[in-house]
């Protein structure tokens, strides 16, 4: 039975069943439900404009509103309209897409063919980027990738969005993390190489939340809190739109990098379901991924789509032999690792005691190992996407999901040779717990929670849609096969370390309105938000975090006897492997902002667009903020080259993780005296006596300017340069103490500290290209795709150093900007995305049998381990995708396949990046797991 259907895990989802209900209510309660309606049919069949054969599964939508349907195999569809004129368009993955206006009367059954010629996904019609009537990739003012997700999950070997879209769009970029607490279940995301906070998440077109965890432990995105789109199923989503371009001014905090937004699927009377397997070269990983997708209709026009998953993915392990010392030879001198000239084949002194303990016991090496690799993840989900008629002008509608995810992460091995971590004391000839040590396991809960509920319609030809979007993320830590070594013997070996929370409610208003008599079109677009974000930390239980060892005593060692705090074990407090929040840690911070905007699209001509939006908010905490973009487009050669630019400011709130996170523990000082160290909260007693203001927003200036070009019918270019300058980024500083400054840190009980700062301004320069083409041969259709994006970040040589740090700190100013903005943080920030992707894949189709090739390059990175290593250029990286498919039924389809066919790794860490040996390989690039071969059954009824 499955860990994540266990009572323990799961909570009623009031929320999403208090939708349903409202969504059948409302329907009960309609007034067009049960009685007759002005309505008509339209019937019809979608064909090859080349071939004449029919296109099975081809989407039918009326525009302006969310009905639609799908073709059957066939290629015919049947739809159910009000009376008038109706704009109906067709598309159909791999095609061009068509309009037509069909006049409809009443119970007039009204027959429309369409014949669509081959084309490519850059003529998708896309939403995102404009609030005007959609439009192709390739018309947008705004690069916009737009990508099919079933064409998607059919032919990748991936299964996760976040796997997805690395392999997918060239500015994404997603890693899994090994041995980084909870980020091993919250994959940080990348858009153009920026951090996963300045990339905003739409659902829908609705704003999505953020995870309640901020990444803290130096990996990709540290510092930041982004979305868990690995929460949202992939069977649940038609379309994804990637907005590479600044769109703060459209959508307010966040659009620096720019916005994915997930078109939830719409269907009607059709069950999808997918059955996914695979497994590593090594063995390890083994993935069972189930998915269902069915839809139905709802009163005359209206309609209830529901996707559910359930996922379960294996751990890997890449770690194998490595130079620490296992058990404790302190009585020798012997310390942490063995010395660098030892080697299996000359060995030291130090291995060869090892070596006979290991032979005494019974033991092996391997016993020791660490766990290096992918986390262990159990997961369900459901998702709803639903809307139904109110009256002739009014539609309501609802969407949203339940996610919950169990992930089973491995922080350090414990060794016994670490006798601070042992439950035994040091003179135990013979401990009988945890003899040789233990690997914990952090066992974590991870809830998403979704809602939007809004009512859309038309007065006086002006759009308008009133919603509102709740989201919540929380995520616990349950530390198993652990220990609270101050406890000895009497240490629990399952101990709860407290929980963290964030959720986001956003009340939204928008209207707008297309004036086609106005030149050759205008729309206008204006609207309002007002948002709530609540942030929360729980404290764990007391054994998480308390060191039982130290005890009252008296110290006659003064003139006087004095009742002091002593450590009398030597041992170290807290859970071993994530030592639990404090009640002093908890928080519950909330904070609203109130925005407004205006959003101009003006077609001076046919062939001439200019765009302009504005945007206003106010935040309780830190202020307000107006923000700009103009946008435009040329079309030249009968729409066969488009010329397009951009100009904009932006900015980022900076997040209530950020403001209030802190994670401060206590222990001795140099002196034997208690006192706090850890990450200190920007609003704390520490952050004023070290001088460091308060946080303020991130502000951005950016600027694109590209083409899109379709010399010919199956032939289609986009090219995008883009800059990007932010000033005032919010970084996590390294830890200051000694000197002066340990003096104003006793002021306040302190004894070290870090903090969030605004400390550095970024650029950001790049390109992005992609270019497809279609070729219809004797034997089958191939469709090659060609897409690559070059970035560079470099931060400024100057640092944003509070005046008190400057005055007070004791060093050289080179040691001073290393604590502040280390050698390491600047490399994460500058250089842990690939500065150059390529991707490159032909999808070639034989009657019932497809191939799809792929093939990733991933620029070079580096990775800098200041103070402990040196910094280290990873070489690019090649990585071959393969899958072959077979229709062997209407209604069924095999795939089976390969990511990463050849087993490419990143280059291998350099000894002293490695931790002795632990770390063999960074999470940079493709990743350490290795080749994955799977296979899936695809059914459509």
């Amino acid at each position: 039975m499955l860990s994540f259907l266990s009572p323990r895990r799961s909570r009623a989802p009031w929320f999403v069943v208090l939708g349903m209900a409202l969504v059948c209510g409302v329907w009960a309660l309609s007034p067009d439900v049960g009685q007759a309606q002005t309505r008509g049919t339209i019937e019809g069949r979608i064909v090859d404009a080349e071939t004449g054969d029919p296109l099975s599964g081809a989407n039918v939508q009326v525009l302006g509103t969310e009905r639609g349907t799908t073709t059957d195999t066939d290629g015919r569809f049947n739809i159910r309209v009000r009376v008038g004129t109706i704009p109906l368009r067709a598309s159909f993955v791999g095609y061009t897409s068509r309009r037509k206006d069909v006049e409809v009367d009443v119970d007039e059954t009204v027959q429309v063919r369409f014949r669509l010629q081959p084309g490519s996904a850059l003529d998708d019609v896309v939403v995102v980027g404009s609030r005007s009537q959609s439009r192709s990739a390739l018309q947008s003012a705004v690069p916009v990738d737009a990508l099919p997700v079933d064409e998607l999950t059919a032919q990748s070997p991936q299964t996760d969005l976040n796997r997805l879209l690395t392999y997918a769009a060239p500015s994404f970029q997603a890693n899994r993390q090994s041995a980084a607490d909870a980020t091993e279940f919250v994959d940080p995301a990348s858009l153009r190489g920026l951090p996963p906070d300045q990339l905003l998440v739409l659902v829908n077109g609705k704003r999505r939340h953020k995870s309640s965890l901020i990444n803290t432990l130096q990996t990709a995105g540290n510092g930041a809190a982004g979305t868990d789109l690995n929460a949202i199923p992939t069977a649940a989503i038609e379309q994804i739109e990637v907005l590479r371009n600044g769109a703060a001014a459209q959508y307010g905090s966040d659009a620096i990098a720019g916005v994915i937004n997930l078109q939830l699927k719409e269907n009607t009377d059709q069950l999808t379901t997918s059955i996914t397997t695979g497994v590593h070269q090594e063995g390890d990983g083994e993935l069972v991924e189930v998915e269902a997708n069915y839809g139905f209709g709802l009163g005359e026009d209206g309609f209830v789509n529901v996707t559910g998953t359930l996922r379960d993915r294996g751990r890997t392990n890449r770690a194998d032999g490595n130079s620490l010392i296992i058990f404790d030879q302190s009585d020798q001198g012997n310390f942490f690792s063995y010395p660098s000239d030892d080697s299996p084949q000359n060995p030291s002194g130090a291995r060869q005691i090892d070596n006979q303990i290991l032979e005494d016991r019974g033991l092996e090496r391997e016993d020791f190992n660490f766990r290096v690799g992918q986390s262990e993840i159990e997961q369900g989900a459901v998702f709803l996407n639903s809307e139904v008629g109110l009256n002739d002008d009014a539609t309501f509608y609802a969407f949203g999901g339940l996610s919950y995810k169990n992930g089973i992460g491995a922080p350090f091995r414990r060794l016994p040779s670490d006798l601070a971590s042992m439950p035994f004391r040091a003179d135990d000839p013979s401990p009988s717990f945890f003899p040789n040590g233990f690997q914990p396991e952090l066992n974590s809960d991870v809830v998403d929670q979704a809602l939007t509920l809004g009512v859309k319609g038309t007065v006086g030809g002006w759009t308008w849609d009133l919603s509102n979007t709740y989201g919540r993320n929380s995520l616990d830590y349950q530390v198993d096969n652990t220990v609270n070594a101050s406890l000895l013997g009497a240490s629990p070996t399952s101990i709860y370390a407290g929980k963290h929370a964030f959720s986001q409610n956003t009340a939204q208003l928008d209207v707008s309105r297309f004036f086609d008599e106005a030149l050759a079109g205008i729309n206008v677009a204006f609207g309002g938000a007002y948002r709530v974000d609540h942030y929360q930390i729980f404290a764990g239980e007391e054994a998480s975090y308390r060191d039982y060892g130290r005890a009252q005593v008296i110290d006659n060692s003064g003139p006087e006897p004095e009742l002091v705090t002593r450590d009398t074990l030597g041992k170290q407090g807290g859970a071993q492997g994530f030592v639990g929040f404090r009640p002093e840690n908890e928080v519950d911070r909330t904070r609203s902002n109130v925005a407004a905007y205006l959003d101009t699209e003006v077609n001076l001509t046919e062939d001439f667009l200019v765009t302009a939006a504005g945007r206003f908010e106010d935040y309780s905490d830190f202020g307000n903020t107006l923000t700009g973009k103009l946008a435009a487009r040329w079309s030249l050669a009968d729409e066969q080259l488009n010329l397009r630019g951009s100009v904009s400011n932006g900015f980022r709130a900076p997040s209530l993780h950020q403001l209030y996170f802190n994670d401060v523990k206590t222990d001795f000082d140099d002196q034997g005296r208690l006192a706090e160290i850890g990450t200190f909260s920007n609003d704390s007693e520490v952050a004023r006596v070290l001088g460091v203001p308060q946080l303020d927003e991130e502000q951005s200036r950016s600027a694109s300017v590209g083409f899109t070009a379709s010399p010919t019918d199956n032939f289609d270019l986009t090219v995008d340069g883009y800059r990007i300058r932010i000033e005032d980024r919010i970084v996590l500083t390294g830890e200051f103490s000694g000197g002066n400054i340990q003096g104003l840190l006793q002021e306040v009980g302190a004894s070290g500290a870090k903090f969030f700062s605004n400390a550095v301004d970024t650029e950001t320069l790049g390109l992005d290209v992609v270019a497809t083409y279609r070729l219809a041969t004797p034997t089958g259709d191939l469709e090659l795709s060609a897409a690559g994006n070059y970035n560079r970040t470099e931060a400024d040589d100057e640092l944003n150093i509070p005046q008190t740090l400057r005055d007070n700190f004791q060093g050289t100013t080179e040691e001073l900007r290393n604590t502040y903005f280390s050698p390491k943080e600047r490399a994460l920030l500058e250089k842990s995305s690939p500065r150059t992707k390529l991707n490159l894949s032909a999808d070639y189709q034989i009657g019932p049998a497809s191939l799809f090739l792929r093939t990733v390059r991933f620029g070079e990175v580096t990775r800098n381990e200041f103070p402990f290593g040196s910094e280290q250029v990873h070489d690019p990286q090649w990585v071959l995708d393969a899958t072959v498919s077979y229709q062997l039924t209407e209604e069924a389809r095999l795939s089976v396949g390969a990511n990463n066919l050849f087993d490419n790794l990143p280059d291998e860490q350099i000894f002293p990046n490695s931790f002795v040996g632990v770390f063999d390989y960074a999470p940079v690039q493709q990743g350490f797991n290795g080749a994955f071969y799977f296979a899936r059954l695809n059914i459509q009824l």
